[in-house]
């Protein structure tokens, strides 16, 4: 039964790699530009499925989940309404299904590069401030590549394509918190997929910025 499960994941991963391999190719040829719009939060409602889906989810592990879902909508729609926790920046069109301009997506994201962090920190033999504190730099070194990749790719713009240093402050102490939450909640699980996945990812922006 284990190794059954060492086997779907390995598929899992393959699968991945294969669709940001397919996502790099369509991102970099104009003829697919009507195309993204759709498959862009389609892979990335499945992606973040799947890596959700990787363990039997507990009940601590699905109130983290829709705890974090929501606060990080909520902050994102306040920071587009408002400018004051990430800085003056709106949505493109190329990540799908809006609610008060901001797209559904985006909060099963913000959960997927954090449990990704958390999985590669959670070995970590120290308290959870300290492991939270190195998530929250995890993401921000993460972030530094988004910001220059999203605005090429119609994820978002930030007023006078300038990204403030408020927008990292802002990315740290989500992350940090969310993290924090985790850890205390004690939940149990391996994130491997989210590991792979915030990889290929940080490989797909990577590629984006060299070549677009």
């Amino acid at each position: 039964m284990e190794r059954q499960k060492i086997k779907n994941k390995q598929l899992i991963m393959i699968g991945l790699g294969i669709f940001y391999l397919v996502g790099i190719y369509i991102h970099l040829n104009p003829v697919f530009s009507d195309l993204i719009k759709f498959l862009t939060p389609l892979f990335l409602m499945i992606s973040s499925i799947l890596v959700i889906l990787e363990e039997k989810p507990s009940r601590r592990f699905l109130v983290w989940l829709i705890s974090s879902y929501t606060i990080t909508t909520t902050i994102e729609v306040i920071g587009v309404k408002t400018g004051l926790i990430f800085g003056s920046y709106n949505y493109g069109e190329n990540l799908g299904l809006k609610i008060l301009d901001v797209p559904l997506v985006i909060g099963l994201n913000w959960v997927v590069l954090v449990l990704a962090s958390i999985g590669i920190v959670e070995k970590l033999k120290s308290t959870a401030i300290v492991r939270s504190f190195v998530v929250g730099l995890i993401m921000v070194l993460f972030d530094l590549l988004l910001e220059i990749a999203a605005p090429r790719l119609n994820y978002w713009f930030f007023e006078g394509w300038l990204v403030p240093v408020q927008n990292y402050l802002a990315w740290f102490l989500i992350s940090f918190v969310l993290s924090y939450f985790y850890f205390h909640s004690q939940i149990l699980r391996q994130n491997v997929i989210a590991k792979f996945n915030f990889l290929f990812q940080f490989v797909f922006f990577l590629l984006i910025v060299s070549l677009k």
